[in-house]
């Protein structure tokens, strides 16, 4: 596992299709609330350690960079965004967003080592 003086970047892109249902704007609006909210809960120090950037050309295409010091925060901040009145489809596409991110932040565990005992 890192440790904090170590810093990761994590890369996700997140599509969205049109089994979605929801319009451009309002997944554009909460991605913005998740970057706000990611960065209010952060130590200042870290807040430009995550950016969240729509695609030019796909608008319902995202592309996530966040530093595993920030990771925790966004994570939050995403949890905190799924709304209970969300379809399943939308609460379905945050998780999946909340799960790239933890798989990437845990791919190192297998490199840990272990004290032997004995």
């Amino acid at each position: 596992m890192n440790n904090n003086s170590q810093v990761s970047t994590y890369n996700v892109t997140m599509e969205s299709t049109e089994d979605l249902g929801v319009k451009t704007d309002f997944l554009l609006a909460s991605y913005n609330s998740i970057y706000l909210g990611a960065r209010k809960a952060a130590p200042q120090q870290i807040n430009n350690e995550l950016v969240i950037a729509q695609d030019g050309r796909t608008k319902t295409t995202f592309h996530i960079k966040v530093s595993n010091r920030m990771a925790p925060y966004l994570i939050k901040a995403i949890q905190d965004q799924t709304k209970p009145g969300y379809g399943v489809a939308l609460k379905s596409y945050f998780n999946r967003l909340q799960e790239q991110i933890m798989a990437q932040m845990f791919s190192n565990v297998g490199e840990l080592s272990f004290p032997k005992f004995g």
